[in-house]
């Protein structure tokens, strides 16, 4: 057995005059040979480091024998947005991390190209349906239509629960559709899984913002909260809020309203950008200037290049499309007067770990420099709205909806999951989020221990 498959991808120069995806997918020969790699492993490690516990090994055996309905069915038993997540997991951290064939000393099984070809599949014939139980005449409302909340309804929807999806955006998807850029992943894909979540009988309201949820339980049985991480962190630097600084979520929302012919883009062409910040959210932002016409993308990390948390595969990516990474940087002022015109930095040295398991890091005296620059995006972290959180009611403690083992808030009915109470992390965790309060739900409505 020879190597891992890699595909085709768009040369850097030809990848940034676009925003379509840049990697191709597996063919019918490549997936099956790809497949053959898997050894199949009894109690399989990328099992248990995926969130939504698909069985690997079972959806690519059936690969192997060219089931390929079969396998997107063992994939949508355990993740109905799985053909979304087999393009933007960052599998480097979680399933291909965990692959046996790491210990051989070779390349991981293309455990997320085999989960895309398997949708691309599926797609041609519609996508997979499963029985749905009739209705218990029992009603939930969901407020937020992202990963975390359109996961839960459509688990109540199959459970027989009429279920109505709130949300505030003129599309449902949340970061799915607003937050994640069509260069990882053609928006259609979400699209078709909504669209088959909706035939569970989940009615979805767009523009349709909540703001009490202890109202709802007057027309439902159950309310689940699943707001989210809309609001980008600040640094709490001079110079934050002069024009030319953008906050990363704002600034994606405004590139993905361009690109659908929703809104116009921030007016990048021919500027120099500073990106701040070490995450998969900060190479998004980089590799979106480039297309948008920046003539250099900076990114600044406070950190070295092994502490940075940006998946490796981004990172590379953004490097070979121009960004320049300035690492052990940080910057400690925005300069200007009418508009931006400079980030003042300090470097930085690397100490002992910190509460993060992390190195801490510390200003070296007299290391201060200025980096020219037209743009400022801050892209240090993501955290829901408080105020918004606030006005549903339910108890808020750190920035997040207090919840018990059950999802269950203060208010005796409300629940709550996804990024409103983690926080912030990936769609497959919310997906997963979403499964787990669905079940929690579905037990207090039956009265199931």
């Amino acid at each position: 057995m020879s190597g891992r498959t890699h595909t085709t991808v768009l040369t850097p120069q030809d990848r940034i005059k676009t925003f379509d995806p840049y990697v191709a997918n597996l063919i019918d020969r490549t997936a099956w040979y790809e497949a053959s790699r898997c050894i199949m492993c009894f109690d399989a490690p990328c099992v248990t480091a995926c969130p939504t516990r698909i069985n690997i090994p079972e959806f690519i055996f059936r690969i192997k024998t060219r089931n390929y309905r079969g396998s997107a069915k063992i994939i949508r038993e355990s993740n109905i947005f799985g053909g979304e997540c087999g393009y933007v997991c960052p599998v480097e951290r979680l399933c291909e991390s965990k692959c046996v064939r790491n210990n051989l000393g070779e390349e991981p099984v293309a455990i997320s190209l085999l989960q895309r070809f398997v949708y691309e599949m599926e797609k041609p014939k519609g996508l997979v349906k499963f029985d749905k139980a009739p209705s218990n005449k029992k009603k939930v409302a969901v407020v937020g239509a992202g990963p975390a909340g359109l996961s839960a309804a459509y688990e109540l929807g199959r459970k027989g629960y009429e279920v109505t999806v709130c949300d505030s955006n003129a599309k449902p998807g949340g970061l799915l559709i607003y937050g994640i850029l069509p260069w990882k992943v053609a928006w259609s894909v979400a699209e078709s899984e909504i669209a088959n979540i909706k035939e569970y009988g989940v009615r979805l309201l767009t523009k349709k913002p909540i703001a009490d949820a202890k109202g709802l339980l007057k027309d439902f049985d159950a309310v689940y909260i699943s707001t989210g991480a809309t609001k980008s962190a600040g640094l709490g630097i001079p110079g934050e809020d002069l024009p030319g600084v953008h906050l990363a979520q704002d600034f994606l929302y405004k590139v993905a309203c361009y690109v659908k012919g929703e809104g116009k883009a921030p007016e990048l062409k021919g500027k120099k950008v500073v990106v701040v910040g070490g995450g998969d959210t900060a190479i998004d932002c980089a590799m979106a200037s480039l297309r948008l016409g920046a003539e250099k993308v900076y990114v600044l990390y406070r950190r070295s290049l092994s502490e940075m948390p940006a998946v490796p595969y981004g990172r590379k990516q953004a490097k070979e499309e121009g960004a320049e990474f300035m690492l052990l940087t940080a910057p400690v002022k925005i300069i200007g007067g009418n508009k931006v015109s400079g980030v003042e930095c300090v470097k930085m040295e690397l100490g002992s770990p910190d509460a993060s398991g992390r190195r801490s890091v510390k200003p070296i005296k007299g290391s201060e420099f200025t980096v020219e620059t037209d743009v400022v995006i801050l892209a240090v972290g993501q955290k829901p709205d408080e105020a918004a959180l606030k006005s549903f009611g339910v108890k808020v403690k750190d920035g997040l909806i207090e919840v018990d083992k059950n999802y269950a808030t203060s208010i005796k009915g409300v629940f709550a999951g996804g990024d409103a109470v983690n926080g912030g992390d990936t769609v497959v965790e919310a997906v997963a989020e979403g499964k787990k309060a669905a079940e929690a739900i579905d037990k207090y409505l039956s009265g199931r221990k």
